[in-house]
């Protein structure tokens, strides 16, 4: 994602109309030898540069270990701004909010290009712990939370890449549910969300927040199919009208709810990709917070659809409100009430087997695609703060407190491991020959299914094949996989000495076993080391067998 190509010349097409200077169609020379905040000054970006002094940011900005993307407004930009909130000057701004709004606009340890934007939220945060979307339409435009238009790209400094914008970004401080409060056709929604308890998933929390996906459903929605009130959504659903029931897993009331929120930010544009050489996409088929449930997403003819039928050829749509960014997440209006539906096709699973949200609301480090150090936290202590409703249980051989067994991993941009890890991170295992480690499954869809069983991990290579782990499910005994052995590396870029291997069902590399699901559910996976070696996970694969 970081990228070092110095373009040696950029053309500006810009108004700046609180100096006069008329930059249009100017050419630039960027030097190697000029960082950011020094490069906005002698390129005319002077509105922008004034914030940075008035807020003492410029040098920091300028900083030589600094590695940053920039998203800056251009003076005309600046300009709006001001006129739009009553100021005279840039000096006229709270000195504070100024460095959250210069933060803002900062992405602090990374350096993004044009070609790693994918229509979705960027997954780094920026310097205020926000997330920013760049998303593209049709003409090839390119714009920051829909607010803003990027009119030139990839600007190299010394230490950022300076993307220029049309706009200055309004921080969004609000949270899924804050926008449910604001916007009275999300009433009854909100209410339903407030009934069964989901609502402290999306509001406000304290520390980290995970982040969702919120399909809601309007009032107008709900009206036209004749629901009025959560009581008529209840006897539609056959919930009952037992107000506390819905607050359990099993009501139909609380799980209709949970299968509009599904966990992780997912923009329109990568929500599903349509294949260009046929007028209809496979479907993406995630999974929602409802147990055992999913919804398909599926491109045809050029729409997208939610749960299409193809006996009807109909399916639900987005509704007016789309890509709405949250402090949380991301919020989509649906033009159905959504129920929930069987998948037409039986997904493969990825499960990452750090992907839980207390990992992500306690450690502030997680998933991270910044850091310059590995990181690498003992999570002892969580299992001691949740206990029995902590997402690891271990037993070890080494340690009988379990302390230093069960580790977060974070990789950095640049190693070897962390590179080639989803999301950079993986969960780190030390618990000696014969220790093992339980934890829950996604659920996973089946009707007497089976799938091939996969692992991604961190392998080192040896003299001779070690560390043998074998994996459990359900206590049933999953085939048997060798993490070390050989001298070969398995990609042409990577050192001889480690790699990370990738299951693949067609060579059978990093494939463990087959096993047969009779019903859909959750399992319980069991990770045993067989020697004793520290072992380096990053995901389990299922793949139903065709």
């Amino acid at each position: 994602m970081k990228h070092k190509i110095l373009y040696l010349c950029v053309a500006v097409a810009a108004m700046f109309s609180s100096c006069g200077d008329d930059l249009e169609n100017s050419t630039f020379t960027i030097s190697e030898e000029v960082p950011a905040a020094t490069w906005l000054q002698e390129n005319g970006y002077t509105q922008w540069v004034a914030l940075l002094n008035h807020t003492n940011m410029f040098s920091t900005i300028n900083l030589n270990v600094g590695d940053y993307t920039l998203f800056v407004p251009d003076n005309e930009a600046v300009n709006k701004y001001l006129a739009a909130n009553g100021y005279g000057s840039v000096q006229d701004i709270d000195p504070a909010y100024g460095q959250y709004l210069v933060k803002y606009h900062t992405i602090s340890g990374n350096q993004y290009s044009q070609v790693d934007f994918t229509n979705d939220v960027l997954p780094d945060t920026t310097a205020t712990g926000d997330r920013l979307s760049v998303t593209f339409n049709e003409n090839g435009d390119y714009f920051v939370n829909e607010e803003a238009k990027i009119t030139s790209f990839d600007i190299t400094t010394t230490n950022a890449t300076v993307f220029i914008m049309d706009g200055v970004l309004t921080p969004i401080t609000e949270y899924i549910y804050d926008r449910l409060e604001e916007n009275e056709d999300w009433s009854l929604f909100k209410e339903l969300l407030d009934a069964t308890g989901l609502a402290s998933l999306v509001s406000s929390t304290a520390g980290r927040a995970a982040t969702y996906t919120c399909l809601v459903v309007p009032n107008s929605v709900f009206n036209e199919a004749a629901i009025s009130s959560l009581a008529v959504l209840a006897d539609t659903l056959d919930a009952g009208q037992n107000t506390a029931a819905w607050k359990e897993t099993e009501n139909p009331m609380y799980r209709y709810a949970a299968y509009h929120l599904i966990s992780s930010s997912h923009a329109t544009g990568s929500i599903v990709v349509a294949d260009t050489a046929s007028s209809t996409s496979a479907a993406n088929v995630l999974a929602t917070l409802a147990e055992a449930s999913y919804i398909e997403f599926q491109d045809i003819d050029g729409k997208l659809y939610i749960n299409y039928d193809t006996l009807t050829h109909t399916g639900a749509t987005w509704g007016e409100v789309t890509d709405l960014v949250c402090r949380n997440g991301v919020m989509h209006e649906v033009s159905t009430p959504l129920y929930i539906k069987a998948p037409t096709n039986v997904p493969t699973t990825t499960f990452e087997l750090t992907d839980y949200a207390i990992l992500e609301t306690e450690i502030s480090e997680y998933r991270l695609g910044s850091l310059t150090a590995e990181y690498v936290e003992d999570l002892l202590s969580l299992r001691e703060k949740y206990g029995a409703n902590f997402c690891y249980d271990w037993t070890s051989v080494l340690s009988p407190s379990g302390s230093n067994c069960v580790s977060y991993y974070v990789g950095t941009q640049t190693d070897t491991v962390g590179l080639y890890f989803t999301n950079h991170d993986a969960l780190m295992l030390d618990l000696g020959q014969y220790g093992y480690i339980d934890m829950q499954t996604p659920s996973l869809v089946a009707d007497s299914t089976t799938y091939t069983v996969g692992l991604s991990f961190y392998n080192t290579a040896a003299s001779s094949a070690s560390g043998r782990i074998t994996i459990y499910i359900d206590d049933q005994k999953v085939g048997s996989i060798t993490t070390k052995g050989g001298s070969a590396p398995k990609r042409f870029d990577e050192a001889p000495d480690e790699w990370v291997v990738k299951p693949d069902v067609s060579t059978k590399e990093g494939i463990v076993g087959e096993i047969t699901f009779p019903t859909t559910g959750r399992h319980t996976l069991r990770i045993e080391d067989n020697e004793g070696s520290t072992l380096y996970l990053d995901y389990v694969l299922f793949t139903p067998k065709k």
